[in-house]
């Protein structure tokens, strides 16, 4: 029996996903197709009921799905303008804080609004900020102190001090991290950073759940060992005290989403709740389970992964108040309809997204999944275990491997561990927080909990070190996404079911082609027209009476080809929509946004793909691993044909282990600077197979010159000699590369300074249609003789926020007197520039 609520959230949620997941150019379309859908349903006439509430239904499904466009297109409007203000005076009130290992955090919900002119900016005018949620960071100083007040601050304190007030801008790299969604959808505009000591103007009370989480932090801390962060990670759904070499062991073996507190801890609360009010009468204990809910909501912060759960949790117990029957599909849409319409931008969340799928699978493919006879034998607990793992795995697979560009081999069997032992030491800490009143027995419950979780580290660590454990997997195309969701419709709709629709359908095409056929042969022109590689076309059966005449072209549709099963038909279309990709028609060059630093890929006519530096790499970030490698996997790279290093300076060679390690390179391309490659920075960036293998190292130098094939190729103008004594060795020793294809030339200079520049300039080799400027703007490229003997049609930049100064003033002022189009990374995120037959054209990431 269909569920009209069902239908009707779903409605609603549908027309914000259209107005949330459109592509800007198009959205205005998905309110045209909002229309037609509409029209759709008005014309429709089944033909074995009529009424008015049928036509009542239709009404409420037109304007939920009208309702969610509109409601989704006027809060991507409402999204607060990128902007900068530096050493701007603030007030507001601490909404949250907590202390970390190497900074503190909170929110500050800003006072009235003010301006750059009124924060003392020196500025007539400027964008009006009050009334919005900020994340505020502090940073202690060399010794590990903070200055004054902050030590003492707590949330519910009204606060003043100056900041660096930043609104971040959007995604710049298709495929990239969006830093302003991921904001909105935390209710957050922004961020900012302290700059020396508060002032405390009236103090406030912190909430009961956020004294709560300090005192369970504080008893955790005295705890010796690295487990005490990740049991906090467990218990509140926060990983900033997870050492990152334990984040990467749960992503290699697919369990990170144990720190998202969602659904999983939802459900232990509510058993453990359940356990504990055992005294309580029905409803009574129903309230309690409620209440006890809301506060473990409360403690996580109310992210909205533990919303979406923690709505479900409270529907499911609303269900067990009345009739003992919940409808779940009914209340998982009620609960991602209520986030929606607190947060409409919530609905890019990725976390939203993989818990209201997981959920849904749990749901709806468990039944089917349970009934499967390879399970039969198994253990009641662990055949809960895995058909729970496995339905939640299926219905977010694409969406992960959308998102993360990972997939783990080893995650089922993750997955089922954990779930008994980090349940165990879930429930162990959630005691442990019910008794926190009372150090001594809080104590004893967290230490069990703690050594639990070493064995359960333990496990997962030889997990992870299992061959295969996981791979990089490349951006699954829209044909991936309609085969897997297809294949997992038609096997809860039944493949018996959908094949007889099928053939219905055949058939009914059959018979439309057989009426074609007759027409054909009325005509005596065609009646020795000859089908290709099909032989003569059929003659028709025929009696002397042309009324008898009877056409039969089953010899066209009877052919004796492969039948596959329906599993091989779905295997074999599955690898298909991963391994079809469109071709290549032009050559493009992808001056990526990494930052301070540089990457490159080029992508030849004929398919082949050149990276040059992979970005910077720091104790925080590196970019070859969150920019670089997944950039190349959404844009459907397998492999590298070469890896070019321009220098060993770790803004452009600091991405490329993380790069060589998951993707194939058949050589890496050095420059020949002969003793300079012992360096310990050009060894340890390198894996010492490289060095080993023939011919997987070539060290380049001016003269040499690399096909690219289809008409394209590489010239090495430099280094031409190695270059000691200057400003900066490793820069003025950087490999210098110009790209050749259709008569336009592209000069790519690495980070060369005025030494190099000369060099290069007087080797005559110095024209460029599109020019790279060296070392990201800085002064010491600026040579304007050089350069006003350069007529590029456009010049990139590829710099990120730094303290070097660069771009340099003069170096902007000086193209921009010479009125040449001037692209940045920082600015318009990252650049293609496309060389076809038909012309070039340049295209930004962030307009």
């Amino acid at each position: 029996m269909r569920d009209p609520w069902l239908g009707r959230a779903v409605s609603i949620l549908a027309g914000g996903g259209l107005a949330l997941f459109l592509p800007p150019g198009v959205r205005i379309w998905g309110g045209v197709l909002c229309l037609l859908v509409v029209g759709a349903l008005f014309q429709w006439r089944p033909a074995d009921f009529f009424g008015r509430l049928l036509r009542a239904e239709i009404w409420l499904l037109a304007a939920g799905l009208l309702s969610g466009y509109l409601y989704g297109t006027v809060a991507l409007s409402l999204l607060p303008s990128p902007v900068l203000l530096k050493d701007v005076e603030v007030k507001g009130v601490l909404q949250d804080w907590q202390e970390e290992s190497d900074r503190a955090v909170g929110v500050l919900r800003l006072d009235s609004p003010r301006s750059a002119a009124s924060a003392g900016q020196g500025l007539r005018t400027g964008p009006a900020i009050g009334g919005e949620r900020y994340r505020l960071t502090v940073y202690p100083d060399k010794n590990g102190r903070y200055a004054g007040l902050w030590p003492k601050v707590r949330p519910g304190d009204r606060l003043a001090l100056r900041a660096n007030l930043e609104r971040p801008k959007p995604a710049g790299t298709p495929g990239g991290f969006d830093p302003r969604l991921y904001d909105a959808a935390r209710g957050l505009s922004g961020t900012l950073t302290a700059r020396g000591e508060p002032r405390l103007l009236a103090l406030g009370h912190p909430s009961l759940p956020w004294r709560i989480r300090e005192k369970v932090r504080t008893d955790l801390r005295s705890f010796p060992g690295g487990e005490s962060g990740i049991l906090q990670g467990i218990l509140f759904g926060d990983s900033s005290g997870i050492p990152p070499e334990v984040q990467e062991t749960y992503k290699v073996t697919g369990v990170l989403h144990v720190f998202a507190a969602s659904g999983s801890n939802v459900a232990f609360v509510l058993a453990l709740a359940g356990a504990l009010l055992f005294f309580l009468p029905g409803r009574g204990r129903i309230i309690a389970m409620a209440l006890a809910l809301i506060l473990y909501a409360a403690l996580c912060g109310g992210s909205a992964p533990i919303g979406r759960a923690a709505i479900l949790g409270e529907a499911v117990l609303l269900g067990r108040w009345g009739r003992g029957k919940v409808p779940a599909l009914r209340w998982l849409s009620f609960a991602a309809l209520a986030l929606f319409v607190w947060n409409p931008l919530v609905m890019r969340d990725i976390g939203f997204q993989l818990s209201v799928l997981a959920a849904w699978g749990i749901i709806v493919l468990s039944p089917r999944i349970t009934r499967m006879k390879i399970l039969s034998r198994c253990p009641s607990a662990v055949r809960q275990a895995l058909v729970a793992t496995a339905a939640a795995q299926a219905a977010t697979l694409p969406l992960l491997m959308a998102a993360f560009h990972r997939l783990s081999l080893v995650g089922l069997a993750a997955n089922v561990l954990i779930l008994f032992l980090l349940g165990g030491v879930l429930e162990l800490g959630l005691l442990g927080v019910c008794l926190s009143f009372s150090p001594q027995l809080a104590a004893v419950f967290f230490q069990a909990g703690l050594w639990l979780l070493g064995w359960a580290n333990a496990a997962l660590k030889a997990l992870a070190r299992l061959p295969g454990a996981d791979l990089w997997v490349l951006q699954p195309g829209w044909a991936f996404w309609l085969v897997w969701y297809g294949g997992i419709a038609v096997w809860l709709s039944g493949p018996e079911r959908v094949t007889f629709v099928l053939r219905v359908r055949l058939r009914s095409l059959r018979r439309r082609v057989e009426g074609v056929t007759r027409l054909l042969h009325a005509a005596s022109f065609l009646r020795f027209w000859r089908f290709p590689r099909l032989g003569r076309f059929p003659r028709p059966d025929c009696s002397p009476e042309p009324a008898h005449c009877e056409v039969r072209p089953s010899s066209l549709f009877r052919l004796r080809v492969w039948r596959p099963s329906a599993r091989q038909l779905f295997l074999l279309l599955l690898v298909l929509s991963l391994l079809v990709h469109l071709p290549q028609r032009a050559l493009e060059v992808d001056f990526l946004d990494v930052g301070q630093g540089d990457s490159l890929l080029i992508r030849s006519p004929q398919g082949r793909v050149y990276l040059i530096d992979a970005g910077p790499k720091s104790d925080r970030f590196d970019a070859g691993e969150r920019i670089v490698l997944p950039y190349l996997l959404h844009s459907g790279v397998r492999e590298l044909e070469a890896l070019f290093i321009t220098h060993e300076h770790q803004d452009h060679i600091g991405g490329v282990p993380a790069v060589i390690k998951n993707i194939p390179v058949h050589w890496l391309g050095l420059p020949d600077v002969r003793e300079r490659l012992s360096l310990p920075e050009w060894t340890g960036a390198i894996p010492a197979k490289f060095w080993q293998e023939r011919g997987k190292v070539r060290t380049l130098r001016a003269g040499d010159r690399i096909d690219m094939g289809a008409g394209a190729w590489f010239d090495v103008l430099a280094p031409l000699e190695v270059l000691n004594g200057t400003h900066s060795d490793p820069n003025n020793n950087s490999l210098v590369l110009q790209l050749h294809y259709l008569g336009e030339t592209v000069l790519l200079t690495g980070d060369m300074e005025e030494e190099e520049l000369r060099g290069v300039a007087a080797s005559g080799s110095w024209q460029a249609d599109f020019y790279k400027v060296p070392h990201h703007g800085s002064r010491y490229s600026l040579d304007e003789g050089l350069l006003d003997q350069l007529h590029p049609r456009a010049v990139f930049i590829s710099v990120g926020r730094n303290t070097f100064g660069h771009p340099d003033p003069k170096m902007l002022a000086y193209w921009a007197r010479r009125r040449i189009p001037l692209y940045r990374t920082d600015v318009e995120g990252t650049i293609r520039l496309l060389i076809s037959r038909d012309g070039t054209r340049v295209e930004v990431g962030r307009k």
